[in-house]
């Protein structure tokens, strides 16, 4: 992706990267309210009500906003890369993809902030920004095979000014998002959903990763049989003090909503009607792109 600003940035870490906890606004596609209109109805007015800055995206082709737009490193620090998904190459799927540099809000971000463009194909989805590390699967290595992991992983770091965490591929979920595994909650704490029900043995190797580098907190439910979707608790949305929590009607979402609660006593936690992305393949994460703000609306 082509930039006006300078192809490289300072290779030094200086410190934690801009986390959901800072942010104060956030973005939708414009093609939200119509194809999940119950969903972006409660959403937007539970932001209207808490105040929370909130607008829609020109120019989207799907809804899953997360996956194409920029990566915040600071309040005029962006990251854009590669937005080409293995999983969208039919020629059906191809018509869905999103080129940020064909919208509005793009061209007035590259005139206000510094924009760092990554040569790699990722997935916003694939990047859980947790203080002064990256979370990410290794589906990262696959859709960027033509280079070595050494140097894949040396862009990543330049990139983001970040420690890159690597986990495994769950080949049973075809996008390889990392954001449908873990959420950063702050203080070096990381919730991770429950694989346990699905796949104890995944569930130990990341496990034997994340327990290097952060303290983790598992998502479980008390529930005779787990349903298949309860993955989907982890991909909640927050923005500053307010964590809005997928809710799928399913027996699993008062549990989620309590142990979320649990987790951020200081903040308010709000359960949103979430089924309509839910059965698209993404939840409230993957819809949304908040950020801290500036003015440029």
């Amino acid at each position: 992706m082509s930039s006006n600003t300078s192809s490289t940035i300072h290779t030094c870490r200086s410190g934690n990267i801009m986390t959901n906890s800072f942010t104060d606004r956030v973005y939708f596609s414009e093609l939200l309210p119509q194809r999940c209109p119950i969903l972006y109805q409660h959403l937007a007015q539970e932001l209207t009500v808490n105040n929370i800055c909130h607008f829609l995206l020109k120019n989207t082709k799907d809804i899953w906003c997360r996956d194409y737009m920029p990566i915040q490193i600071d309040e005029k620090r962006f990251v854009c890369y590669i937005y080409n998904p293995d999983y969208l190459q039919t020629k059906y799927y191809l018509r869905t993809i999103t080129d940020v540099r064909n919208m509005e809000y793009f061209i007035n971000l590259q005139q206000e902030c510094e924009i760092f463009s990554l040569d790699l194909v990722i997935d916003g989805g694939n990047v859980v920004k947790c203080g002064d590390k990256i979370v990410m699967t290794d589906k990262v290595f696959e859709e960027n095979s033509a280079k070595s992991h050494l140097d894949i992983l040396n862009m990543l770091e330049n990139a983001f000014q970040s420690e890159i965490i690597i986990l495994p591929w769950d080949n049973d979920e075809y996008l390889g998002h990392s954001d449908g595994i873990v959420h950063y909650v702050g203080d070096n704490r990381i919730l991770i959903t429950n694989y346990w029900d699905f796949n104890p043995t995944l569930a130990k190797k990341y496990l034997k990763i994340l327990e290097q580098h952060f303290d983790v907190l598992p998502l479980s439910y008390n529930v005779k049989r787990n349903h298949q979707r309860s993955w989907a608790y982890v991909n909640y949305l927050q923005i500053g003090d307010f964590v809005f929590v997928p809710q799928l009607g399913i027996a699993e979402d008062e549990q989620a909503l309590q142990q979320i609660v649990t987790i951020y006593p200081n903040c308010k936690v709000i359960g949103i009607p979430a089924i309509e992305a839910v059965r698209k393949g993404g939840a409230l994460n993957c819809i949304s792109w908040n950020i801290v703000s500036r003015e440029m609306e």
